[in-house]
């Protein structure tokens, strides 16, 4: 994939006026598609579970500091629960 790159910055005119613009082989471009998806997708789950991380962390704060939990808690805890096996594979283990 890098080489990709590589080649067409090698074909750029030096004083950045211009830029060429070529296709790649179809092997190539449909790797580098194939690429950015997963990075895609990696990228959207580590952002959500990071969110769902800090929803769990002020959720149990709260509980902690009330001493007790709350209807409006546990229905945060339920509702909080569900997104995260919704979430994905290996969320719920």
């Amino acid at each position: 994939m890098l080489s990709q790159f590589d080649d067409l910055l090698l074909l750029t005119a030096d004083d950045g006026a211009s830029a060429p613009v070529t296709s790649a082989p179809l092997g190539q471009a449909q790797l580098a598609d194939e690429l950015m998806e997963a990075w895609h997708q990696e990228r959207h789950e580590r952002i959500e579970t990071r969110l769902y991380l800090d929803q769990a962390r002020a959720l149990l704060t709260k509980i902690l500091a009330d001493g007790e939990v709350s209807n409006a808690n546990r229905r945060r805890a339920r509702r909080l629960l569900l997104a995260i096996e919704a979430a994905g594979p290996g969320s719920g283990d």
